[in-house]
């Protein structure tokens, strides 16, 4: 009796030893997971948050990586079923998950690495890698009653190995490679690519001309506004603001502060009616007055709730990037926390927790917009009309033109008459250096020693020939 009874220890110590090496399964939670043993011995990692990889395209840089995403997200959904329940449930997945849910709920947008990217005839293609938000897909799965795999309807964590990185042909020529984005920079809307695409058209200006575009967007001034049409509560929106604020402070960029806004709002809002006639918005003009390059109108939209004591809250911030001359947009950044914020206080602490972090990790990506889309532009040279009032003289101001074009990137003539002459001009520069230019030139030519500024309203500037 004691041999036998000895026996069945001994089987017994050998069967737990085996038990606590066996890998553990997929649906497991991802910290205690670990690592799966692959038959060579090693161990990939498996998480609730896997890398994955896809490939998109379309018509525009930000349509092919959001493609793209939706594409990794596919892989991820693909894997957590198993093949056999995606494929019964093709139709359902693209009916009820991905023509319905926003994919960057879906993928942790600081973490997306561009692979390659190229477009031909208008048709832009795009592979990236991205992190997965895995317990939010396992969500959306089981909202639509979508099961297989590690979903199950009575939940429970999820977790994936990374995919294997995919091999990316190599550009054709070295100097046409463009780098991966920083974790952490990469927009939904493709704020890289536009940040890349002006850093390789400004490696094709002089070296001095380059140095004037890296110190003018190094010193671009910031104006950050709420949009009062949307909605959302003053308070709320005047936190998101000063958040970006805090951001912009925080890394030593030039900023309007909130005050300032207000009270110009508030102490001249009939001079703007009368300097503009209401044909720009306030803000623009607001951001003209105070010398801000880029004003940002924030969009913020929140929800709460309350479960066993505790407070949640999220808040999904947009952020629009406008040139403060012109009015023309420089991009969009987008931001939505997931999970939602957790507080012991209240719901409006949790929002104000979820605002305040939403509106830190977006402003991120919108001045990384503008200086991209500024960047870009400078190299062509920034468009400015210059008006020359009393232009009696056709022959002096064709003499006027010539020089002035000696000393800007381009200039057209667009009317003249002996009232006045309009031109369109392209600088890199500000229009304070055009109107120095414009100074430089005049003094060059006689008969025009004498002209003056008459007004400078956004990107338009006027003089007068002084003829």
């Amino acid at each position: 009796m004691k041999k036998i009874t000895g026996i069945s220890i001994t089987a017994l110590i050998v069967i737990l030893l085996l038990s606590a090496c066996a890998t553990a399964p997929y649906g497991g939670s991802a910290g205690s997971a670990g690592k799966k043993g692959s038959a060579a011995g090693g161990a990939e990692s498996i998480s609730a948050s896997p890398m994955y990889y896809g490939s998109g395209e379309g018509s525009t840089q930000s349509g092919a990586i959001n493609s793209a995403k939706l594409s990794a997200v596919k892989k991820a959904v693909s894997d957590a079923l198993g093949t056999a329940s995606a494929m019964a449930n093709r139709e359902k997945l693209e009916d009820e998950v991905y023509g319905k849910v926003n994919v960057n709920a879906l993928v942790y947008n600081d973490t997306l690495e561009i692979l390659d990217r190229s477009s031909d005839g208008g048709q832009y293609v795009v592979t990236l890698g991205v992190k997965i938000n895995l317990p939010a897909v396992a969500d959306v799965l089981r909202g639509a009653d979508i099961y297989g795999g590690i979903i199950t309807p009575q939940g429970g964590d999820v977790a994936l190995p990374d995919q294997e990185t995919p091999v990316v042909k190599a550009p054709a020529a070295s100097n046409e490679a463009t780098p991966a984005p920083a974790a952490g920079n990469a927009a939904a809307s493709g704020s890289t690519e536009v940040s890349s695409a002006g850093s390789e058209a400004a490696a094709a200006v002089d070296p001095a001309q380059a140095a004037l575009i890296r110190e003018i967007i190094d010193n671009l001034t910031y104006m950050v506004y709420y949009d009062e049409s949307s909605g959302v509560d003053p308070f709320i929106a005047k936190a998101a603001v000063g958040m970006a604020n805090k951001f912009l402070s925080e890394n030593g960029m030039e900023y309007v502060d909130l005050e300032q806004i207000e009270r110009i709002k508030k102490d001249q809002a009939a001079a703007y009616e009368d300097e503009t006639g209401e044909s720009i918005s306030m803000i623009q003009w607001i951001a003209g007055k105070l010398n801000a390059d880029i004003y940002i109108e924030v969009s913020v939209d929140t929800n709460s709730s309350t479960k066993g004591g505790k407070y949640y809250g999220s808040a999904s911030v947009s952020l629009k990037n406008y040139d403060s001359s012109t009015g023309a947009g420089r991009g969009t950044a987008f931001y939505q926390t997931i999970p939602p914020a957790l507080s012991m206080v209240s719901e409006a602490d949790a929002v104000n927790n979820a605002v305040a972090s939403a509106t830190y990790n977006a402003i991120k990506k919108a001045v990384q917009q503008a200086k991209g889309y500024t960047e870009k532009e400078l190299v062509n040279g920034l468009k400015y009309d210059l008006v020359i009032q009393n232009t009696p003289d056709s022959r002096l101001m064709r003499d006027f033109m010539k020089k002035l074009q000696r000393k800007v990137t381009s200039v057209k003539r667009i009317s003249t008459s002996s009232e006045e002459t309009k031109y369109e001009v392209r600088i890199i520069g500000r229009i304070e250096d055009l109107e120095d230019i414009v100074y430089d030139t005049a003094d060059s030519i006689p008969g025009m020693e004498g002209i003056a500024l008459v007004y400078q309203r956004g990107s338009s500037i006027t003089f007068d020939s002084g003829m």
